[in-house]
C-alpha cells in the first residue's frame, strides 16, 4: 500500500516537472529548388529554417501544415518522420512538397518581379520529449522574395 503511495507521489512529480514546450518560432524559408515541372503537379524541395526556444532537445513526430503564398493556398506538407530537434539552436526542416500549376501562376507575377512575398504556415505538429507526446498548433508569418533563377537551375 506505501508502495502505490509513494509511486503515485513520484509520478505526480515527474509529470509536473514537464514544462510544455514553447512552439518554435519560424525563421523563413532558407532554399527552395524545384525537382520536377509539369503542366500537372510541379515538385519542390524547400528547406524552412525554425529555432528551438526551449531548453531541452524535442522529437519532432508529425508535421501536418498547409503553405499560403500571399494568403493563397500554396500545397499542404505533411511529415511523418521523427526529426530530432536540439535544445536551443536553429535547425532547417526538409519539405518535399507537390504543386499544382494554378497554384505558381497565381504567384507568378511576384516571382518574376522578385517582390517581397507573404509565406504562412499553418497546421498542427506533435512533439515528444522522452515518452511524453504533445500537439501543439503551429502558425507562422514571414515576408520574403524567392529567386526564380536558383529555383528554375536547381530543375535543369
Amino acid at each position: 500500500m506505501k508502495l502505490n503511495k509513494y509511486l503515485l507521489i513520484l509520478l505526480v512529480i515527474v509529470f509536473a516537472s514537464c514544462a510544455s514546450p514553447k512552439p518554435f518560432v519560424f525563421k523563413g524559408l532558407n532554399s527552395i529548388k524545384m525537382e520536377k515541372a509539369s503542366l500537372g503537379k510541379n515538385v519542390f524541395n524547400a528547406q524552412f529554417e525554425y529555432e528551438n526556444p526551449n531548453n531541452f532537445a524535442l522529437t519532432l513526430k508529425n508535421l501536418d501544415c498547409d503553405v499560403f503564398i500571399n494568403d493563397k493556398l500554396f500545397t499542404h506538407y505533411k511529415l511523418d518522420t521523427n526529426f530530432f530537434i536540439p535544445a536551443n539552436k536553429s535547425f532547417n526542416l526538409p519539405a518535399r512538397m507537390e504543386v499544382q500549376l494554378s497554384s505558381l501562376v497565381q504567384n507568378s507575377v511576384d516571382i518574376l518581379f522578385n517582390k517581397p512575398m507573404k509565406i504562412a504556415v499553418k497546421g498542427n505538429a506533435t512533439l515528444s520529449k522522452g515518452f511524453i507526446t504533445k500537439n501543439l498548433p503551429i502558425e507562422f508569418v514571414t515576408e520574403q522574395k524567392l529567386n526564380l533563377k536558383s529555383i528554375l537551375n536547381s530543375a535543369n
